[in-house]
This record gives C-alpha cells, sequence and structure tokens, in this order.
C-alpha cells in the first residue's frame, strides 16, 4: 500500500513540534510567508504580507510570533539599514548582502559563502571567546556594497 504524501502543512507542523511550538493557523501563515521570502522581511513588511490572508491578525502577534521563532531556532533576527530588525529562515551560518542604496538584504548562495566561513580559522574564534568571555554560537557576515546590475544572480 502507498504511504500518504507529505504535505507542506503536515511539515510546518512537524517543524514546530520539533521545536516545542504549538502549530496555530496564525504561525504557519507567517512562518510559511517568512520560508518563502527571499528578502529577509521586517515585521512591518510580514505583518503587510499576511495580513489579508489571516483574519484578525494583529502586528503585536507577528512580533511575538517571530521572536517565538527566534527563541526555538526556527528564524534567526538580522540587522537592515539603521538598525532595523529583519527575519530569515536560514538558521545556519551564511553571508548576506546588505545594498547601502536600497537597504535590500539577501543571502549569498550557500556554496560560495561557505567558502568564505570555511577559512575563518578555529583558533582565532577560541581566542575571541578566551579573551572576551562569549561563547560564539553562530556567524554571521555580511557584505555591503551596492548592486551593480539591477538583479542580484
Amino acid at each position: 500500500m502507498a504511504q500518504p504524501q507529505t504535505t507542506a502543512q503536515d511539515q510546518v507542523h512537524e517543524l514546530f513540534t520539533a521545536h516545542g511550538l504549538r502549530c496555530t493557523c496564525r504561525r504557519r501563515a507567517i512562518y510559511e510567508a517568512l520560508a518563502a521570502s527571499h528578502s529577509h522581511p521586517t515585521t512591518d513588511q510580514l505583518y503587510r504580507q499576511v495580513a489579508d490572508s489571516v483574519n484578525g491578525l494583529s502586528l503585536a502577534t507577528v512580533y511575538n510570533t517571530l521572536e517565538a521563532f527566534c527563541r526555538a531556532g526556527l528564524a534567526q533576527r538580522v540587522f537592515g539599514n539603521g538598525g532595523s530588525s529583519r527575519y530569515d529562515t536560514a538558521v545556519h551560518d551564511h553571508l548576506h548582502l546588505r545594498c547601502e542604496r536600497t537597504g535590500d538584504l539577501c543571502d549569498v548562495p550557500q556554496h560560495i559563502g561557505q567558502q568564505l566561513l570555511d577559512r575563518i580559522p578555529p583558533d582565532v574564534i577560541h581566542r575571541i571567546e578566551s579573551k572576551l568571555g562569549f561563547k560564539v554560537r553562530h556567524v554571521q557576515i555580511e557584505l555591503i556594497g551596492e548592486y551593480q546590475r539591477e538583479e542580484p544572480q
């Protein structure tokens, strides 16, 4: 007998359960919109994107949900222009590009960014931890500049 196929909703439910979160329709909609976004949206941008499809959604709910995602390890906060919080469901160490002109933030393709991350000497991280009394959990590198063409590749 064929096994029933796992739906995207089932996958999100399983992901939430594995991270100790209840899977409500609001949380699911916010997570799915965030995961589908490649622009690392702010809370306001995510709210505007999801509000029409989720009855009774408030901006406070989006803020609280994003904080819950970050605490559970389902998302991470990255900072855009002016220190505004943006969110990303890619929680592994990776690089970002930030355009100084537009404030756009996007991921460097993993296979390219990993080349730079692999060249960070572990002993330097250890010296930073020892000298500053700080445990490094993640490395985020942001490359700041300006696009020389319209669309990033």
